[in-house]
């Protein structure tokens, strides 16, 4: 899928797929319940956040001091980092519900 290596694609593939199946897990949930909880947007940050984990494999075999030089992001690196925000940002609106409910 993507990466340079071939331990990157595998590792893509493999994420892109549990992505897939849990995205297909929650709309089937939404669609049985007809409604949207804060468990399903919890869920659905979930699928977010190994998303954009699976668009850049190659930073999660990195060590950590390689992680964080600073040096040109690509588009996909951009997008990856957008979808982690919302993800979090998704998953912070999930869990004050869940406690607040």
């Amino acid at each position: 899928m993507l990466g340079p290596k071939l331990k990157h694609k595998i590792f893509s593939s493999v994420l892109f797929f549990f992505a897939a199946v849990l995205l297909v897990n929650e709309v089937s949930k939404i669609v049985e319940h007809g409604a949207v909880s804060f468990e399903t947007v919890l869920r659905f940050s979930s699928v977010l956040i190994l998303l954009s984990i699976a668009l850049t494999p190659e930073f999660s075999f990195l060590k950590f001091t390689e992680a964080f030089k600073v040096r040109k992001q690509s588009g996909r690196e951009k997008i990856a980092e957008k979808l982690i925000l919302i993800g979090m940002v998704l998953a912070l609106i999930g869990f004050i519900g869940n406690v607040a409910l």
